[in-house]
């Protein structure tokens, strides 16, 4: 197996967010090409399978990842960074960027659960960056409102943009059930002709796979949704 390629970043910012997720705020020392919605690797002696979405667009010169912290690797990897001056990344990888779906100009719903967002983040930058007026609807969802750590970002699209429109959904007592059934419901709610749009979806395969189900079921086209799930967690045939 080949040895992957290697870039070097400098750590240019690190800070705390509500959620107990990290902004983490890479500079590459050589230029970094990478598509709105694509993932890289942190290779840190010590560390395994640090894969995280890029949340800032291509136009900015930091990479941002978001880090949700709670478990032995991602506590330890906060406090490695908070004393590390550079680390070493892999090149980007991952298929959910919009050049994988045809062209269209209808609705693009935009859906995530808790750090999902740092997906759907670096897209709706990206696009805002291209002045892009094509219709985009953000659903994100947590368990609680401190895991909506950007809310303020997002609510600031739609605030500014009149193409943007964001829905905040908080789960803190629902059930599996109730969850995605307020979720397809507030999709549906806002589109009677899911035909006409397009979709991506960051959260687990649980709810990406119940999800395109029940949108299908409404007249969602199933080979209209991207996500990093179909990739890491195919479904059997």
């Amino acid at each position: 197996m080949s040895t992957p390629q290697l870039h070097t970043a400098t750590l240019h910012d690190l800070k705390a967010l509500s959620g107990d997720v990290w902004q983490v705020q890479l500079k590459p020392l050589t230029p970094y090409s990478f598509e709105a919605g694509q993932y890289l690797q942190l290779h840190i002696p010590g560390f395994n399978d640090l894969y995280y979405t890029i949340a800032s667009a291509p136009q900015n010169p930091c990479l941002e990842l978001h880090i949700q912290t709670g478990t032995d690797q991602a506590d330890a990897l906060i406090a490695h960074l908070k004393h590390a001056e550079s680390v070493q990344l892999s090149d980007p990888g991952g298929d959910t960027r919009l050049s994988q779906l045809p062209v269209e100009t209808g609705p693009l719903l935009l859906i995530a659960s808790g750090t999902g967002f740092s997906q759907i983040k670096a897209i709706v930058d990206d696009l805002l960056a291209q002045h892009s007026t094509r219709p985009l609807y953000l659903y994100w969802s947590g368990h609680r409102l401190s895991q909506l750590y950007m809310l303020e970002r997002a609510e600031h699209w739609a605030d500014q943009y009149a193409n943007v429109h964001t829905s905040a959904l908080i789960f803190e007592q629902s059930h599996w059930d109730d969850k995605h059934q307020m979720l397809v419901n507030a999709i549906h709610g806002d589109h009677d002709d899911l035909d006409q749009c397009q979709a991506i979806c960051c959260g687990s395969p649980a709810m990406v796979y119940t999800l395109l189900d029940a949108l299908c079921e409404q007249g969602f086209r199933t080979d209209a949704m991207l996500s990093d799930v179909f990739q890491f967690a195919p479904r059997e045939a």
